[in-house]
């Protein structure tokens, strides 16, 4: 991976027996970047691409039993968060009895409660014994609180017991030893516990999002499409921050593809806005300043992540413009022709000429009901021997 999107990705060869074993048990609170649901980030009330993730851990030490109990007790006791247990709920993978029996026998848990789902929702990775990948897996347990304004996933409690090696059936291989790898989201949690009805109003984010909405010169108000725009700007400017900081610059592949894909949706965001100029380093040092408690080091360099953000925008708006121009000529064409995809050619003109990301080309594509022709778009860009980025 090009990033940490999950918690225990360091924990791989642990769970496979590869690595002698100093410990049987962990705990982390950690950095995840994950663009895998990227179009519903500032459009939910709960999806970042940048977030901290909680985690336990257990190889070959504790399992199920003390996994759920112990999630259940943290949840709910005094001495931890204090949650009201009327508002919880569970769900199981369909025959994953022995989570069942956790649940309703040492938990309690009413079993209206209590509801399994198939491998789409509750195995991890989704799917995983019909479509794979290969490697690590298990059946999951997820607990949900059910507030005024809906319901949330708050923690997945994840039972690495299999290794999935090729086809089905028969390809869920037992571990050497059984596992625990659970995951709690800590903006989610933080909602919960502030009675936000959105992540992005917690106290680590709404400032963010404020100050995002006074650089560009506008009034926050959550249910407009500024208002999600301008969540999206927060969201993105703390991700690439974080990633700027650790080095990370914007470029054309990998990793570094990933942070100049953030930055120009966030540019392309504030433009549709009404700003003219650079404006997201100017977000970098609240970014520092909200996260100092827990990362001090943001702090030493503000000057150069604003350095860096700085001028990709430039960069950026220097062909904005015209790309915008250019899109807009292409959908009105695409109208008249009364065609319903966008060529690869089109893309690939798009990103050569303009610098504009297919991945935003698609976002604009969706909200005129168009579809994206990805495979013709790889396909022009191999063609002229230019990486092709996204995808």
């Amino acid at each position: 991976v090009l990033f940490t999107p999950a918690g225990m990705n360091q924990f791989k060869d642990h769970f496979l027996g590869r690595c002698k074993l100093e410990f049987t048990r962990a705990t982390t609170c950690q950095k995840c970047l994950r663009t895998g649901d990227i179009d519903n980030v500032g459009r939910t009330a709960y999806h970042h691409t940048f977030f901290e993730m909680l985690g336990n851990f257990s190889f070959g030490d504790y399992f199920k039993r003390e996994a759920i109990v112990w999630a259940w007790e943290f949840l709910t006791d005094r001495k931890w968060l204090g949650l009201d247990p009327d508002r919880l709920s569970a769900t199981i993978y369909l025959d994953d009895d022995e989570a069942a029996e956790v649940w309703l026998n040492d938990v309690k848990l009413p079993a209206d409660r209590l509801q399994r789902i198939g491998e789409d929702e509750n195995f991890w990775p989704a799917s995983a014994p019909s479509l794979g990948p290969d490697g690590v897996c298990g059946p999951c347990s997820e607990i949900y609180y059910h507030g005024d304004t809906g319901e949330v996933e708050i923690w997945n409690l994840v039972f690495t017991q299999f290794n999935r090696v090729g086809d089905p059936p028969d390809n869920l291989r037992p571990l050497p030893s059984k596992n625990i790898d659970t995951g709690m989201g800590l903006e989610r949690t933080a909602a919960v516990m502030q009675g936000v009805d959105t992540n992005y109003h917690i106290d680590i984010l709404r400032p963010l999002v404020e100050t995002a909405a006074d650089v560009c010169g506008i009034k926050y108000e959550p249910d407009s499409e500024n208002g999600r725009r301008l969540r999206r700007v927060a969201d993105h400017v703390r991700a690439c921050a974080f990633a700027v900081h650790e080095n990370v610059y914007p470029g054309p592949n990998k990793e570094k593809y990933v942070v100049k894909r953030l930055l120009r949706r966030a540019v392309l965001d504030g433009r549709q806005i009404g700003v003219r100029e650079p404006f997201l380093h100017k977000l970098v040092g609240k970014v520092a300043e909200l996260m100092a408690v827990p990362y001090p080091e943001l702090g030493e360099t503000v000057k150069r992540v604003s350095q860096v953000i700085e001028g990709e925008e430039a960069n950026f708006l220097g062909t904005i413009d015209g790309g915008l121009d250019r899109i807009h000529r292409i959908f009105e064409q695409m109208k008249k022709q009364n065609r319903g995809m966008v060529s690869g050619a089109e893309a690939a003109e798009m990103y050569q000429t303009y610098g504009f990301p297919p991945e935003l080309f698609e976002t604009m594509a969706a909200e005129h009901n168009l579809t994206f022709d990805w495979s013709g778009y790889q396909a022009e860009m191999e063609q002229h021997g230019i990486a092709s980025g996204g995808g």
